[in-house]
């Protein structure tokens, strides 16, 4: 529940650090339903560039989980979470499997949990086939949610019934349907208001972008302003909304006010600056919480092989003496027990011999990772850059940390470039022509302010790795 209610509240460390103290006593006690639910809540915490691989980890936590293959509705939301996964990755084609797999799970069950879950993943396909322009496919969608969304309790109606709306009103302003467009964002409006929602910032933005495309730029302008002062009341993490602060600097250079243009187009990049630094700080924070707990366990571990090691000394302490004893006063048995003293030795150095072994094999392993990755690279695979990062988990926090902002076809052109493929070979392996791949790589040195004579592989491993020589 506390970790519910921070993240409700936006507050998503402490409710990270609340999932993971749940998710320690459900491990120590075994409950299966708890590790499930806390395992997915940090998946969901940790959705985000910088944390993705923690994300992934956590999700197939969840779908493990005894509870997790009993309860639909929640292998559905794990599925949706690996849709949110892949979507960063770029993999569009497995996100919607995903997407249309949960479907699958949900369509035909009429509980509540069953009903409301499938709610948001119709959402999601809407917002996909949207994007992509398919405005009817997203109008369908939209209209199952409104179907189902009417059968479900005032409290609920209450929030989803207003996102529908403004939803429909997006895809005929997209068709160019103003009129139509305007009468979901009022509906929105006025439902709100006659439950006395008083979060209506996003109407206001709705209405703002309505009479900036009508070119009624003044009206434009108060919406824009009433949705900032709605979303201060609220109490609503803003960073989402940045783009608002830009919005209201265009428009107060249509109108000509150049001082006001200026001053919000600072506050915007100002914000996106505190943005920026407040995620790498809550990166920093989440990570130092998984670790933190990683290394309790692993204190916990020592201990127990100290432990056991103290045995050991003692048990072989008491064995000593006893062949001791045995030796002084059974000398008739001396021979006997030279070859105990043998086979004992004979042992050890099996054992010995058996973690040489065990070394090659690791050695091996981790040739055979890299071997992987370079064919993965190779063979234009999608899994690629994933086994990359599993490989080199530090290379995206670093990049992100030091160039905010950088796309993920910018990062995997790296990571051919970080494992020294040259630009011919880029080019044959992802099947672009040479002067698209070189001019890529220019841009990105001139990004990254990389000396002209300096060498851009070479460069990165420094920056990954600084203290390892290349």
């Amino acid at each position: 529940m506390k970790c519910f209610n921070s993240r409700a509240k936006y507050n998503n460390i402490d409710a990270l650090q609340y999932a993971k103290q749940a998710s320690n006593l459900a491990e120590k006690t075994g409950n299966s339903e708890r590790k499930a639910k806390s395992y997915y809540e940090m998946a969901l915490l940790t959705l985000t560039p910088e944390l993705q691989k923690q994300s992934l980890i956590f999700t197939n936590k969840a779908y493990e989980e005894p509870y997790t293959k009993q309860n639909i509705p929640l292998q559905a939301r794990i599925k949706e979470l690996k849709f949110y996964n892949y979507s960063m990755l770029g993999l569009t084609s497995q996100s919607m499997k995903e997407l249309f797999g949960a479907v699958k799970l949900l369509e035909n069950r009429t509980d509540g949990d069953s009903e409301r879950t499938i709610t948001s993943i119709y959402g999601n396909i809407g917002n996909y086939y949207q994007t992509e322009n398919k405005l009817d496919s997203a109008a369908y969608y939209y209209k199952k949610i409104y179907n189902l969304v009417k059968g479900f309790s005032k409290e609920i109606q209450a929030i989803r019934l207003p996102e529908c709306y403004l939803a429909m009103g997006d895809v005929f302003r997209e068709r160019k349907m103003q009129d139509s467009a305007l009468y979901y964002y009022q509906k929105s409006y006025q439902f709100k208001i006659k439950h006395k929602n008083p979060s209506v910032f996003m109407e206001y933005i709705c209405f703002g972008d309505y009479y900036k495309a009508e070119k009624e730029n003044q009206k434009a302008l108060n919406f824009y302003l009433k949705s900032l002062d709605n979303i201060k009341e609220s109490k609503v993490n803003i960073e989402p909304y940045l783009f608002v602060y830009e919005e209201i600097s265009s428009i107060y250079g249509i109108l000509g006010n150049k001082q006001l243009q200026n001053e919000y187009q600072e506050k915007y990049n100002q914000k996106i600056r505190d943005a920026n630094e407040l995620k790498i700080k809550n990166t920093e924070k989440a990570l130092n919480i998984i670790l933190k707990d990683n290394e309790s366990q692993l204190k916990e571990s020592q201990k127990r092989i100290y432990l056991w090691i103290s045995l050991c000394v003692l048990a072989l302490f008491i064995s000593l003496l006893f062949i001791y004893r045995t030796l002084r006063n059974k000398l008739k048995q001396k021979e006997s027990e030279i070859n105990q003293v043998t086979t004992h030795l004979e042992q050890k150095e099996k054992i010995i011999s058996e973690k040489n072994e065990e070394t090659k094999e690791l050695q091996q392993k981790i040739n055979d990772a890299y071997n992987e990755v370079i064919n993965l690279a190779q063979n234009n695979d999608p899994a690629f850059y994933f086994r990359f990062l599993e490989v080199y988990p530090e290379f995206q926090t670093k990049m992100l940390k030091e160039f905010p902002g950088l796309r993920n076809s910018e990062l995997i052109l790296c990571a051919y470039t970080y494992l020294g493929f040259t630009i011919k070979d880029v080019a044959e392996y992802t099947y672009k022509s040479v002067n698209t791949v070189r001019n890529r790589k220019q841009n990105l040195r001139k990004k990254f302010n990389i000396p002209t004579e300096q060498d851009m592989g070479i460069w990165l491993r420094e920056l990954i790795n600084p203290n390892q020589e290349n």
